[in-house]
C-alpha cells in the first residue's frame, strides 16, 4: 500500500511528501538510520516525526506509524544512541493508550526489540512499560466507561506480555524492573485525579507481584504496596473527617456532609456556613477513600493467592 509521510509536526523540520510501499518503507527506514552518520539528517528528521504521530489518526497515517514501528524492530541494530537520540525519546514517550490495537503491537514489538538488541536501552524500556501502567490524564474519567474499560485490558495486557519477554529475554530484568517500579509510583496529592492514578498503578503492582518474576520481587512489591497504604493512613485528618458522631460509617457521613454543604450554599449564595465541611476534610475524605480502594485491591489479592494456593508465600 502506498502512504504518504506526513507534512506537519509540532516540533519537526520542514518534510517532503514521500511516496513508498511498505516494502521500500523498511528499507528506507534503515538509510534514514545510517544517513545520519555522514550528516544528511531530512529521512531520519521524517523517521522522528511518524513517532509523534498520535490522536485521531487518518488510515493512511495509522498504517504509515505502524509500519514505520516494525520496520524499526527489525533495524534495531541500525540504532545508535549517540546518533538518533530524539528518536529514541520520541519512542520512549510514546503511550500506548493513545493507539489503536495494531500500532499497540507494533510498538510493544519495538520495545521488546530494543531490550533485547542492547543492554543500554533494558532500563529505558522498562521505564517505558511502567509508564504505560497509568493512562494520560485525560483517559482517566473513560475508565468508567466500557470503551475506557476495553481500552485499559488492551493496554495493560500487552504491557506485562512486553514486560514478561523482556525478563524471558534479559534474565536480570527483573531486578532492574523493581526499582523503577518503586521510585515511579504517583504520589500521594490531593488532586482526584491523582488519587484515581494511584488505583491503577497498585493494580499493576499486584499484577506483577502474580507474574513470573513475582518469585524473585514479591517481597519487595507488597512491601511497597503496604508503605503507600500506611502513607495514606497517616494523611487522613481523622477530627475533619468524623467530627463528633462515631456512630456513622466515614463514607456515610461523607456524603451527608457534601450534601449539606451543597443546600446550604444553595441557600446563601457561595459562601459556605460555619461549621461546614472543610477544605481539609473534602481532602482527608478522598484520600479515605482511595486508602478504602487500595485495600479492597489488596486483600482481593491476597484472597486469590489463597484461591491459588501460594498465600504463605
Amino acid at each position: 500500500m502506498g502512504m504518504e509521510l506526513p507534512k506537519d509536526h509540532a516540533e519537526s523540520h520542514e518534510m517532503e511528501d514521500v511516496n513508498i510501499s511498505d516494502l521500500e518503507l523498511v528499507y528506507h527506514v534503515r538509510e534514514a538510520l545510517t544517513s545520519v552518520q555522514s550528516g544528511d539528517n531530512d529521512n531520519y528528521n521524517q523517521l522522528v516525526a511518524v513517532m509523534h504521530l498520535s490522536g485521531r489518526l487518518d488510515p493512511d497515517n495509522r498504517a504509515l506509524l505502524e509500519t514505520s514501528l516494525k520496520a524499526l524492530s527489525g533495524a534495531v541494530s541500525y540504532i545508535d544512541i549517540s546518533h538518533h537520540e530524539s528518536l529514541l525519546v520520541s519512542i520512549f514517550g510514546m503511550s500506548m493508550w493513545n493507539y489503536d490495537p495494531d500500532i499497540m503491537d507494533a510498538l510493544k514489538g519495538l520495545i521488546i526489540s530494543l531490550a533485547a538488541s542492547s543492554g543500554k536501552y533494558v532500563d529505558s524500556c522498562l521505564t517505558m512499560l511502567v509508564g504505560n501502567f497509568t493512562p494520560p490524564s485525560y483517559f482517566l474519567d473513560k475508565l468508567k466507561e466500557p470503551h475506557g474499560l476495553e481500552r485499559k485490558h488492551q493496554v495493560l495486557s500487552r504491557v506485562h506480555a512486553a514486560l514478561k519477554s523482556i525478563f524471558d529475554l534479559v534474565p536480570l530484568a527483573p531486578m532492574r524492573l523493581l526499582p523503577i517500579v518503586v521510585q515511579r509510583m504517583p504520589t500521594v496529592h490531593n488532586k482526584h485525579e491523582r488519587l484515581k492514578l494511584i488505583v491503577v498503578y497498585t493494580e499493576n503492582m499486584l499484577k506483577l507481584e502474580s507474574s513470573a518474576m513475582g518469585e524473585l520481587v514479591r517481597s519487595t512489591l507488597l512491601m511497597a504496596v503496604v508503605d503507600r497504604l500506611i502513607d495514606l493512613d497517616m494523611e487522613i485528618g481523622w477530627d475533619d473527617i468524623l467530627h463528633d458522631d462515631f456512630s456513622k460509617g466515614i463514607f456515610e457521613m461523607e456524603l451527608e456532609d457534601v450534601e449539606e454543604a451543597a443546600d446550604d450554599a444553595e441557600q446563601v449564595g457561595d459562601e459556605l456556613p460555619s461549621g461546614s465541611i472543610s477544605r481539609k476534610s473534602l481532602s482527608g475524605n478522598l484520600i479515605a477513600e482511595l486508602l478504602d480502594s487500595l485495600l479492597v485491591l489488596t486483600f482481593e489479592h491476597l484472597e486469590s493467592c489463597e484461591g491459588t494456593g501460594r498465600l504463605i508465600e
